[in-house]
């Protein structure tokens, strides 16, 4: 029910009261994962904040979605452990009522049917053996393995059949993901990549001849400077896959001779030993052709497994396409294309999930909605409201962001917003300038309870997709390649001046907040400028040369492509540490650490604490028992979230035991 206050309070800037806790940032969170289709019923999978945040899966039917069933006794949790973040942990089985999922605590790959116990199908290695990118065929269960037996992980593209058997159908590559067989079992598609790259930098399509285990056909699109992603079959010589090589993600049809014909008979000859050589037949670039392009990417970072940016048929393809906002594309095979959006409606970000017959599902997010899943009518267009993310008691306290450019850097604005409070007529209101992670993410203009914590409360949050983020086309993507601390840093300058100067901000009280990647782009500009009064870091990375040698194997090589291999490099390692500059930061600091981070360890932020504490810099300092990389547990969110704001408000100079009448 909306509020409608009889009297609206003139007060200032920061010491508005929110009935918008952070208690209910942390209890009110239940994001949606993934989602499909199986006869009658949806499944989707979505956090449980009353047990601990783990991810547990929902049975709804497009016919009652009000009616939810959850499948998971509570001391199972889905959760994929490979490339440490994970994804496309369960997947369901078409021909049966069996689910297959990936456990959290021993990455076992588990079936279970609706209304009994589950049993394991893959042997106990006490998690060193991790199973991710789930996809279920009519020959079994096609996954990515990764072995973490010894130093180096190993991984393959495995098929595991309904008797838990287990076969092995490619090694060919470092790092592997979305591996899909033709609809006649006949060739194996995945992409893979190998150190330094990461799956946004270059990715190779492999296709492999599965039918002789023994001597593999191979062919191979290598991505030259090109990404290539989700490989999708059309028939049994023809696939779909996104590509960026005309500068942005998009759509393209690539049609192949039988791969014993390309591979075995012209390259792979056997040697004088017996053995088959391993070259593979190279395909071209060249060999694409165009299906979708949009003005938008159809493509993105592959932080998590089994993203999908397009679903299919023989019938039409719809393509999330996604530019400062995201768009619903449908194409259809015989021509003619569309954009499919609510009444009155755009969306800041949407994924694609499953399709049927008649439905497309997907989760979508606008600056008036914090989320939720959604079944489209494939004739119609309509949107079908199957489950939301959030049930807020408090919608009206949530600021509605937009997206703008600021000193030529894009950027998305949530304004201080209470509908209880006004403010002063001569004051400037407060911000938060927010840096998201990746540094390949991308903020969108979707209604956000976290950034709302602040509005609510009269102080601002900007995001700034600088240069590096996704959503902006290769080339914007590319500007970080080497200048990771300066084009990051120089960007959220840029837009910070722009918002000052516009009149929207008070220069004197603006904080920088980021996490991970983004929070070593806070310590770097704290050393950098005098723009910002305190900054917050959540888990960032502060040693370049502690991080290369602690960080894991996904992100092993990143630091090459931001900054410079090692050790050619070295010295820019050294020298655009934020741990190597803490004498240069003249305002308050405040870290936010897990202790079980395996991706930035704790040890980063706690030399950097013992740094400041040299150099006599004021910080505060929050390690988090049984946290990773990302806070999950209610009790971490409300602590951090409050001390944040605390932090601001001391430094800021706001009274946070005012009363208003």
């Amino acid at each position: 029910m909306k509020e409608f206050p009889q009297d609206v309070v003139t007060a200032p800037f920061g010491t508005w009261s929110s009935p918008l806790s952070a208690a209910e940032v942390a209890a009110g969170s239940a994001p949606i994962f993934d989602a499909a289709f199986r006869a009658e019923h949806i499944y989707f999978s979505t956090k449980v904040p009353a047990e601990n945040s783990r991810t547990g899966l929902i049975r709804t039917s497009l016919s009652h979605p009000g009616l939810k069933e959850q499948v998971l006794p509570a001391d199972f949790n889905i959760r994929s452990s490979v490339h440490e973040y994970g994804g496309a942990a369960w997947a369901l089985d078409p021909n049966s009522e069996v689910i297959y999922f990936v456990n959290a605590s021993d990455q076992r790959v588990w079936q279970i049917i609706p209304g009994r116990s589950p049993h394991a199908l893959t042997p106990d290695t006490s998690g060193r053996i991790r199973h991710g990118d789930l996809h279920m065929t009519r020959w079994g269960l096609l996954c990515v393995r990764e072995d973490c037996r010894s130093t180096r992980r190993e991984r393959a593209i495995v098929l595991i059949t309904r008797h838990g058997t287990t076969n092995v159908l490619s090694r060919h590559s470092h790092f592997m993901a979305w591996p899909r067989l033709s609809p006649d079992g006949s060739t194996l598609a995945f992409i893979g990549w190998e150190h330094p790259d990461m799956p946004w930098d270059q990715t190779n399509l492999w296709l492999i001849d599965v039918r002789t285990p023994d001597t593999p056909a191979a062919a191979v699109l290598a991505g030259h400077d090109v990404s290539l992603l989700q490989p999708e079959f059309t028939s049994d010589s023809s696939l779909i896959v996104s590509s960026d090589h005309s500068g942005r993600w998009s759509l393209y049809a690539l049609d192949f001779e039988p791969i014993d014909c390309l591979a075995r008979d012209r390259r792979i000859a056997a040697t004088g030993s017996g053995q088959a050589s391993e070259t593979a037949e190279e395909l071209v670039i060249a060999d694409l052709s165009p299906v979708l392009d949009t003005s938008g990417e159809i493509g993105g970072p592959l932080w998590q497994l089994g993203t999908r940016w397009h679903v299919g048929d023989g019938e039409e393809i719809w393509a999330h396409s996604q530019a400062e906002s995201a768009s619903l594309i449908r194409a259809r095979l015989g021509g003619g294309i569309e954009d499919i959006s609510p009444a009155g409606e755009r969306f800041g970000s949407l994924e694609l999930l499953d399709l049927n017959r008649t439905h497309v599902l997907l989760t979508a997010k606008s600056a008036d909605s914090t989320g939720a899943l959604y079944a489209v009518d494939r004739v119609t267009g309509v949107f079908i409201e199957i489950a939301q993310e959030r049930l807020d008691a408090h919608h009206d306290y949530c600021s509605r962001p937009y997206a703008d450019e600021l000193g030529g850097v894009p950027v998305v604005i949530h304004p201080p917003h209470n509908p209880r409070f006004a403010s002063l007529e001569s004051e400037l209101p407060p911000f938060v300038i927010s840096i998201h992670g990746g540094p390949t993410g991308q903020a969108t203009p979707d209604m956000s309870v976290r950034s709302s914590y602040f509005t609510s409360r009269g102080i601002g949050v900007m995001e700034v997709n600088y240069g590096g983020s996704t959503g902006y086309g290769r080339n914007w993507r590319n500007r970080l390649r080497g200048q990771w601390g300066f084009v990051d840093v120089s960007d959220t300058l840029a837009a910070v001046e722009a918002l000052v100067a516009a009149g929207l901000a008070d220069p004197d009280r603006i904080a920088i907040s980021g996490a991970s990647s983004g929070g070593w782009t806070v310590l770097s500009a704290l050393a950098s400028c005098d723009a910002f009064a305190c900054g917050t870091s959540y888990f960032g990375v502060t040693d370049l040369m502690r991080f290369v040698v602690d960080t894991h194997d996904f992100e092993k090589h990143y630091i090459d492509g931001l900054v410079g291999p090692w050790p050619e490099a070295q010295d820019a390692y050294i020298t655009r540490s934020p741990i190597r500059r803490t004498s240069e930061i003249s305002v308050p600091v405040a870290i936010m650490q897990g202790d079980r981070d395996p991706i930035v360890p704790p040890s980063q932020a706690q030399d950097f604490v013992d740094t400041l504490e040299l150099t006599g810099v004021e910080y505060i300092y929050r390690l988090y028992k049984g946290e990773s990389h990302g806070f999950v547990r209610a009790e971490t969110i409300i602590d951090s979230l409050e001390s944040e704001f605390a932090f601001y408000a001391d430094v800021f100079g706001i009274p946070r035991s005012r009363k208003h009448g």
